[in-house]
């Protein structure tokens, strides 16, 4: 049974076929979610963080975003309308939760200054990450042979129990889902630049809200401020640590 060799650089399939995750204006189609939507989305979240925190506590502003995002209701940040999976930032409290420092950087200046955020990793940045996993792999390497040594060896693996044409497709799926695998536990050089912002109190991590550097680049970073000024009031012990700016 012939393996039957790949011409297409995989880089481009990488790049060509996988999901980037952000939307323009143009192409964006807005829809409404009902209040008993957005409310069940909020339980279920809720009973997800019941287990995740530890002495933590999540906005409400936070919750309503991940809420949106577990409803795939976009959210617009900047100039970049994004769509998250709202169980990686679950995960990503749940780390900091336990201890993990990785990725979690102060904010500087007057408005933001004395909080945190910490990068999470959405769909937007799949491409980018899987791409830059498959070039370290190749390193100089001629890269369609390179590739299809790969996918023989996977072809060899299966063709005993599928047929020549079904062995074929599925080896490149294969090695597309491993070199995913792979790419999200490389060491990140570049970050995303989508947050998750946190005030720290007396041991307590405040989670606060969603937000991208982006938009702080292109708005300032009043935009941020002013979307998570609203919890001095939910939380008024970290009246000392967000800072009032009229």
């Amino acid at each position: 049974m012939a393996f039957n060799p790949l011409k297409t650089p995989l880089s481009k399939i990488i790049f060509d076929h996988t999901f980037d995750g952000i939307f323009h204006e143009d192409q964006f189609d807005t829809f409404e979610v009902s209040q008993a939507e957005i409310d069940d989305a909020i339980k279920d979240i809720k009973g997800r963080l019941g287990v995740k925190l530890q002495s933590g506590k999540v906005s409400n502003v936070l919750l309503l975003q991940l809420a949106r995002h577990k409803l795939n209701h976009y959210e617009k940040f900047g100039n970049q309308i994004h769509c998250y999976h709202f169980q990686t930032i679950l995960d990503i409290i749940e780390s900091v939760e336990k201890g993990w420092q990785a990725n979690i950087r102060p904010f500087n200046g007057n408005l933001l200054g004395g909080l945190k955020h910490v990068h999470h990793n959405s769909s937007t940045f799949i491409s980018q990450n899987l791409g830059n996993h498959w070039r370290s792999k190749v390193a100089g390497r001629d890269e369609i042979k390179y590739q299809n040594e790969l996918l023989e060896q996977i072809f060899n693996k299966i063709s005993d129990e599928l047929s020549q044409e079904i062995a074929n497709k599925r080896a490149l799926t294969i090695l597309l889902t491993q070199l995913l695998t792979e790419s999200k536990f490389r060491k990140q050089k570049k970050q995303t630049g989508e947050w998750i912002v946190f005030a720290e109190k007396d041991g307590i991590n405040y989670y606060l809200c969603l937000a991208t550097h982006h938009e702080a680049i292109d708005f300032t970073d009043r935009v941020i401020y002013d979307r998570l000024i609203s919890c001095v009031n939910e939380f008024p012990e970290l009246n000392d640590v967000i800072s009032k700016v009229p």
